[in-house]
């Protein structure tokens, strides 16, 4: 692949172009928060299954996260709202940037699925396909479910912290991963608590193992204040207020759930989008990497579905 690497409004962005290109372009929105994309630009240059798919991929890191710009005072006017707007952007200038026809597909991952979807029911206007892959179709489950896995590992490593946490949530009168920053400062070790929370992220050893390396090697890093920060705002956001239905966005998409990924309760059901649900059962939280031919199969069957799509709901904005 082909790599073109630009700065844009301060942001790290990157279009990776196939050596045969079917002249579709794909926006990858990485997780976190607090994340980066070099695990996915790693991705589409090692396994056949992306590398070979004809699809461009364009990839950036979000405002204050890998390698664009961060500084103590920017990180002061980080917010969900702030990423909403940089993915707006994106969406309507790197065309341009670029020189590209449109954006056709845009894939958000765990945090960066919800990044997407609340961009999208923000803007109905905004004319592009979707797919959410690794995160829970209600995203305050998987935000309590993530704490929940933290106090499960401080039970089992620190039970004294542990027992802290607890008086906290039996304290709190709002939703419990609101309180998420205060108990991730309780481990003594953050990298021991993102080593055993791996053990509920993959489904394929293997993988895991290849994800560990690049990620080892890499100077690339998680950015763990910028993870607080962005968390802390969800509590001011007015997505944050139960109107989730995934029924109910103008734009056509679908959903790619790993079976094993506990993070995103991989097992539910969401009767309400069933034809729109991609099952991955070889998967965790990654099935891009663990099942890449169901990922590429699911990029091509929504430019097919398309052509057959017509949208009947009004959202919030009273916009069609």
């Amino acid at each position: 692949m082909k790599t073109k690497v630009t700065k844009f409004n301060g942001l790290y962005v990157c279009l990776h172009i196939p050596e045969f290109w079917n002249g579709k372009t794909v926006l990858y929105v990485h997780g976190g928060p607090g994340s980066h994309s070099y695990d996915f630009e790693c991705g589409i240059q090692s396994f056949p299954q992306l590398k070979n798919s004809m699809f461009a991929f364009i990839t950036y890191d979000q405002r204050g996260s890998g390698r664009s710009e961060n500084s103590s005072q920017s990180l002061k006017e980080l917010s969900h709202a702030i990423n909403i707007e940089d993915l707006t952007y994106l969406i309507k200038d790197l065309p341009k940037i670029f020189n590209l026809d449109k954006i056709d597909i845009v894939f958000g991952h765990s945090y960066g699925a919800r990044l997407v979807y609340d961009t999208l029911w923000k803007h109905p206007h905004i004319n592009i396909l979707y797919l959410l892959v690794g995160t829970n179709i209600y995203p305050n489950d998987a935000f309590n479910t993530s704490l929940f896995l933290d106090l499960q590992i401080l039970k089992n490593t620190q039970p004294e912290e542990y027992e802290l946490a607890l008086k906290l949530i039996v304290n709190n009168n709002k939703e419990p991963y609101l309180l998420s920053p205060k108990i991730r400062k309780l481990f003594n070790c953050l990298s021991s608590r993102q080593t055993a929370r791996q053990h509920f992220y993959w489904a394929n050893p293997k993988v895991q193992t290849w994800w560990n390396k690049i990620n080892t090697n890499s100077k690339v890093h998680d950015n763990d204040e910028v993870y607080f920060r962005i968390v802390e705002t969800f509590n001011d956001e007015k997505f944050n207020t139960g109107n989730y239905d995934p029924s109910h966005l103008c734009q056509f998409g679908k959903y790619i759930i790993g079976f094993h990924d506990i993070l995103m309760n991989g097992t539910t059901t969401f009767p309400e989008i069933k034809n729109n649900i991609i099952k991955c059962y070889a998967s965790s939280h990654y099935p891009q990497f663990e099942e890449p031919e169901i990922f590429i199969n699911a990029l091509r069957s929504l430019l097919h579905e398309e052509q057959n799509y017509t949208p009947n709901y009004k959202n919030v904005s009273g916009n069609a």
